[in-house]
C-alpha cells in the first residue's frame, strides 16, 4: 500500500494569525519505491471527517482547526489509532525482539496525521535530545568563559530552554512573510538550540579580558583567581544583537546563489574543523572541567575547591565517570528499544549523575534551593558593545547560515522529503531566516545566539516520525 504525504499546512491550532497567510503549498512525497512500499498508515484519514479547505477565508481556516482538535480528543482513531506501540518498548534482546526481528516500522511523513498518544511518545524524544545541545554551550561560556555564579548559569540555562522552544516553534510552523517571496521557518522538524560555534569565540574573549584586566581577579594564597565577570557576558550578547543582523541579509540571498558560495565542500570543511575543536573541548570536559585546567586559587580542584568531592583536572575517577556515561550510550545504542536509542544521551546522562551522586561528587543542595518555576530576564546583564568582537560576530553569523544549509538538507532528506529544487530552496531560506530570529530572540533573552540543530536526525530515522504538523506542538515544549 503507498503511503504519499499530505500538503504542507500552514495552519495550526496553536500558531498566529499570521501562520494562515497564503503561500504555495509543498507536497511531500517518499523518496524512494522502498519507503512508499513500508510506509503504511496507522491513522485512519480517509474517514476522517474534517475535510480542508485550503482557500477558505480566515474564519474558515479556524473552523478546520477546531474540527480537526476534536477530532482528535474525541475519537478513538485520534487519540490511539491503530499504532503498535509494543514495538517502541521492546529491546533488541532475544527472545524479546523475536516477534520485531524483522519489523520495518511505517514511515510518517512530515505533514502525515498520527494519534495523539504517538505525538506525546515520539514528539517527547526530539525535545530529550535538545536538553544536552542546550546546556552543554551555555555551561562552557558562562562557567568557562565568564565564571558567572550558580544563580547566573541557573538563569542562563532555563532562559536557552525557554528561547530553544519559541524559536524552534517558528521552525517548524513556517509561514509565508505576506507579500513577498520569503518563508520563516523550513517546515520540516528541525530542532533550534544555543549554537556550539561562538564558543571558541567566548572563550577566548573571556581569557583576553582577564588578561588586559577588564574582569575582576582576586589574590588567594598568592595566586590571582578570575571572578565573575557578568559585564563581560553582557558585551558578548550585546554585540551578537548588533551582529546579528548580518544572518538577517544572508537569508535575503537566494538559496541557490548560496549554495553557489558555500558548496558542499565548504560547508562539510567548516563542520569538520568545528567538531575537531569541540573535540578538545569535551577532552576538557572530561577531565573535570574546561575552568580547573591549569587552575589556581579556587579553580585549584575541580570542578573547584569549594565542591563536596574535589579532585585535580584528569583525575581517574572523572575519567571513569565520564567512560561510564560513554559505555551507557553504547549499550543503549546496541541492545535499547527504539525510543531508548532515541534517548540514549539521556541515558547516558542519567547513570553518569547516579554514579557521581552515590560516591558524593554533587549535593542536591542547589537542586532544593532552585527556583520552582522561571522566566526570561529574571536575572539581566549590562548589555554593551565591544568593538573587538564585531568581525568575529559578523563571521560567525555568516557561519551560522552555512551551518544551516547542511542541516536542514539532512532533516529533509532524513524526512523523505526532496533536497532539491525551489522548495527545498525556500525551505533554506526560511531556516536560516528563523535562525537569525532565534538568535535575536535569545539575545534579547540574555542568552546566547540560536542555530538549527542536526542532531534530531537520528530520532527521525530510528522512530520513523518526521510529522512536524503536529509534533512541534510537544518539541517545542522543552
Amino acid at each position: 500500500m503507498t503511503k504519499m504525504g499530505a500538503t504542507e499546512e500552514i495552519s495550526a491550532i496553536a500558531s498566529s494569525s499570521a501562520s494562515f497567510s497564503a503561500a504555495p503549498q509543498d507536497t511531500y512525497t517518499p523518496t524512494s519505491n522502498e519507503e512508499k512500499e513500508h510506509s503504511l498508515p496507522t491513522y485512519n484519514t480517509t474517514t476522517n471527517p474534517v475535510q480542508r479547505d485550503h482557500n477558505g477565508s480566515f474564519a474558515s481556516h479556524w473552523r478546520t482547526a477546531w474540527s480537526e482538535l476534536k477530532h482528535t480528543l474525541t475519537t478513538r482513531d485520534g487519540l490511539i489509532g491503530s499504532y503498535d506501540y509494543a514495538y517502541l518498548f521492546t529491546p533488541n534482546i532475544y527472545p524479546f525482539n523475536k516477534k520485531y526481528r524483522n519489523h520495518i516500522p511505517p514511515f510518517f511523513y512530515p505533514d502525515d496525521r498520527i494519534p495523539l498518544l504517538l505525538i506525546l511518545i515520539l514528539g517527547i524524544q526530539h525535545a530529550l535530545t535538545m536538553i544536552s545541545g542546550i546546556v552543554t554551550p551555555i555551561l562552557a561560556i558562562s562557567r568557562g568563559a565568564f565564571y558567572l555564579s550558580t544563580q547566573d548559569t541557573e538563569s542562563l540555562i532555563s532562559a536557552g530552554f525557554i528561547t530553544s522552544g519559541i524559536a524552534t516553534l517558528l521552525q517548524i510552523t513556517r509561514c509565508r512573510i505576506r507579500g513577498t517571496p520569503y518563508y520563516i521557518g523550513c517546515g520540516v522538524l528541525s530542532v533550534v538550540g544555543p549554537t556550539f560555534d561562538i564558543i571558541p569565540i567566548a572563550l577566548k574573549y573571556g581569557s583576553d579580558l582577564y588578561s588586559r584586566g577588564m574582569c575582576p581577579l582576586q589574590e588567594i594564597d598568592g595566586t590571582m583567581t578570575r571572578l565573575p565577570c557578568p559585564d563581560g557576558y553582557g558585551a558578548l550578547i550585546g554585540t551578537c544583537l548588533v551582529c546579528v543582523w548580518m544572518q538577517f541579509l544572508v537569508s535575503l540571498i537566494p538559496a541557490k546563489t548560496l549554495k553557489r558560495i558555500f558548496p558542499p565542500t565548504v560547508t562539510g570543511l567548516l563542520l569538520l574543523v568545528l567538531g575537531a575543536y569541540l573535540v578538545t573541548t569535551a577532552g576538557e570536559s572530561w577531565g573535570g572541567g574546561a575552568s580547573c585546567l591549569d587552575g589556581q586559587g579556587v579553580n585549584a580542584l575541580c570542578p573547584n575547591i569549594n565542591a563536596p568531592r574535589p579532585l585535580p583536572w584528569g583525575d581517574p575517577k572523572f575519567i571513569g565517570i565520564g567512560f561510564s556515561v560513554f559505555v551507557t550510550i553504547l549499550l543503549v545504542e546496541m541492545i535499547g528499544s527504539p525510543l531508548m536509542k532515541s534517548a540514549s544521551i539521556i541515558f547516558g546522562l542519567a547513570v553518569g549523575s547516579a554514579i557521581s551522586g552515590a560516591t558524593g561528587f554533587w549535593s542536591d543542595t542547589q537542586i532544593q534551593q532552585a527556583p520552582t518555576v522561571t522566566f526570561l530576564w529574571v536575572r539581566t546583564f549590562k548589555l554593551s558593545v565591544d568593538g573587538t568582537l564585531v568581525l568575529p560576530l559578523m563571521i560567525l553569523f555568516i557561519c551560522e547560515a552555512m551551518v544551516c544549509m547542511p542541516s536542514i538538507a539532512a532533516t529533509s532528506e532524513a524526512s523523505g522529503i526532496e533536497t532539491e529544487g525551489e522548495k527545498a530552496n525556500t525551505r533554506i531560506q526560511g531556516g536560516i531566516l528563523c535562525d537569525a530570529i532565534g538568535s535575536l530572540i535569545a539575545g534579547l533573552g540574555m542568552t546566547i545566539p540560536m542555530v538549527s540543530h542536526a542532531g534530531n536526525n537520528g530520532v527521525i530515522v530510528v522512530t520513523s516520525n518526521a510529522v512536524s504538523r503536529f509534533s512541534r506542538s510537544v518539541c517545542c515544549g522543552e
